[in-house]
């Protein structure tokens, strides 16, 4: 742009939604006014929102551009964990890299548990370093259980690590992570830090004390006690 060899022509157009929200635009906006130079570019006003997601897939808009919400970024990581998981392989998450953008924006509106402890688990993730994406993910399968009510003593035991014992699952979580993730074997690190989290919820939400928090790779992934998903409608 600086270099006056911008296509004014292009026919990819400034599109905003039927509340002036930028659809697909911020980047060459905010290109142009780094530069400090106009350009004369089609406008398309008021098209619907539901266009978002399938914009720009040969570039990298991210989920967390689309959902325009605090934290988007690990709210984002969490519907993807969702989105892997509903397939019913738990000997993994193979399809976790493969989740497409407009699956990552549906399965957070399917989800609104995950907006629930953002700020919370965002805390969590900068004072102890537990992911803030797989750990909402779990609390929001915990969100739809029976256990649900056990979820705001859990967070401030994680967060804080007061005044609990060495058998206290929330104190084996935070000893995990503090440190830097130590992976085990050759299991896949995304893969433990999801099945640690599931575990030590497990034991906490029973009541279990919890000598040894670890996934091997010859075990599946755990599931959240009390939560099942349940397989797509043919």
């Amino acid at each position: 742009m600086e270099a006056g060899r911008w296509a004014e022509a292009t026919p990819e157009g400034y599109v905003f939604d039927s509340d002036g929200w930028i659809i697909s635009a911020q980047h060459r906006l905010k290109a142009q006014a780094n530069a400090n130079i106009t350009l004369r570019m089609r406008v398309f006003p008021g098209e619907p929102r539901d266009i978002a997601p399938f914009l720009d897939q040969g570039f990298r808009r991210t989920a967390a551009h689309l959902l325009r919400v605090p934290y988007a970024t690990q709210m984002g990581a969490g519907a993807r964990h969702l989105a892997a998981l509903s397939d019913g392989d738990r000997w993994g998450m193979p399809r976790y890299s493969k989740v497409t953008i407009p699956e990552v924006v549906e399965t957070y509106h399917r989800w609104p548990e995950l907006s629930w402890y953002g700020s919370d688990v965002w805390a969590i993730q900068h004072s102890v370093g537990i992911p803030a994406g797989p750990h909402m993910a779990v609390l929001a399968q915990v969100a739809r259980t029976d256990h649900r009510d056990k979820i705001p003593e859990w967070i401030e035991g994680v967060r804080t690590g007061y005044n609990l014992g060495r058998g206290d699952a929330r104190a084996r979580l935070r000893d995990r992570f503090r440190n830097g993730l130590q992976t085990a074997g050759k299991v896949n690190r995304r893969d433990q830090t999801y099945a640690l989290i599931v575990k030590a919820w497990n034991a906490y939400a029973s009541g279990t004390p919890l000598t040894v928090l670890k996934q091997m790779a010859s075990e599946p992934l755990p599931t959240v006690h009390g939560f099942d998903f349940k397989p797509a409608a043919a």
